[in-house]
């Protein structure tokens, strides 16, 4: 009788939050449309069907991606799109979160007269199978569909950087990680945000942000996850303030004055027809439109100008073609 009560309580939980019901292979199979031969194979011979390749870091280390075969891969999106992404990551989690954006992350920190960027060492490697199946079995799944759903995304016993529920799973893990910072953030008038492995931290004293490095240390490693100490920075009044790629000012966030202007030359390069690189021209664009509508109106009103003065160059129609509007 108690067993049932446990089963009809941890289906109540799953319809409430929205998630399938999953309580055999079956079940499996039916959702995501294959056979349950085909899911028995991919839950056992996960650590087989990845194709493991080194990409080079800017700090020149190599990143291991490991990609999952089709296959599994077309599971693991099936699992992101209708389980885990109807799951709230921390407030503080910017990064792999729908409607979100390096801007969000960013954002937050403007005004700051101090900011401290942390960069975890191996983050994805560094989160254990138990902690996946700990996901999954807390949202109401039993332990039998809960280690399906582990060995269908973890590759080693670790989550695998290249697999799509990869980031999603990280974001849940570090629910506590994320309140933990937060709580000793937020009572001292600090801010804190999260972009995957980059933390952001800023203050109006450098003396906070002091305080707090050596108990994010702390933090972090009680966490099971490390800080790369060579990627750490902390940054004042003399020194421009950045996080994940964007720049504070005073009262906005940005591109940045350097990159708009390499932006600018590379548009003049392809107006002199010394360049053909319009797809990258038109991507960081696109970009500049996504985190920057300041600058990006400015890098069109010059686009406009040389547009006027050589108006059969071959850029008239590459670029205007992707305008954004």
């Amino acid at each position: 009788m108690s067993s049932l009560a446990s089963s009809s309580g941890k289906i109540f939980q799953l319809k409430n939050f929205g998630l399938p019901l999953i309580r055999t292979v079956d079940d499996m199979a039916e959702y995501t449309r294959v056979s349950p031969q085909l899911v028995r194979y991919l839950s056992y011979r996960a650590n087989f069907l990845y194709k493991r390749y080194e990409i080079p870091k800017k700090d020149g280390t190599m990143r291991i991606i490991a990609q999952p075969s089709r296959e599994l891969k077309a599971i693991q999106a099936w699992i992101l799109r209708n389980i885990l992404d109807k799951l709230s990551s921390s407030e503080n989690c910017k990064g792999f979160e729908l409607g979100c954006s390096i801007l969000d992350n960013a954002a937050p920190h403007v005004g700051a007269n101090f900011v401290l960027n942390v960069d975890l060492k191996d983050f994805f490697p560094s989160i254990i199978a138990s902690k996946v199946y700990g996901i999954f079995s807390t949202i109401g799944y039993s332990k039998k569909i809960a280690a399906l759903l582990t060995n269908l995304t973890v590759f080693e016993g670790r989550l695998p950087q290249g697999a799509p529920t990869s980031p999603k799973l990280a974001n849940l893990i570090c629910l506590k990680l994320d309140a933990r910072i937060q709580g000793y953030a937020g009572p001292r008038g600090l801010v804190y945000t999260r972009y995957a492995d980059d933390i952001s931290i800023s203050a109006q004293t450098i003396k906070k942000l002091m305080n707090a490095r050596s108990i994010l240390d702390k933090i972090i490693s009680s966490e099971g996850l490390a800080i790369n100490h060579r990627k750490t920075s902390l940054q004042g009044t003399m020194r421009r303030k950045e996080i994940t790629g964007l720049v504070l000012a005073d009262s906005r966030v940005g591109i940045g004055r350097a990159t708009a202007r390499k932006i600018r030359a590379e548009i003049f390069h392809l107006f002199m027809e010394r360049s053909t690189e319009f797809s990258h021209v038109n991507g960081m664009l696109a970009y500049v439109h996504s985190v920057d509508k300041t600058t990006y109106k400015r890098l069109w009103h010059y686009i406009d100008e040389l547009t006027e003065k050589f108006p059969s160059s071959p850029a008239v129609q590459q670029i205007n073609c992707r305008r954004l509007l």
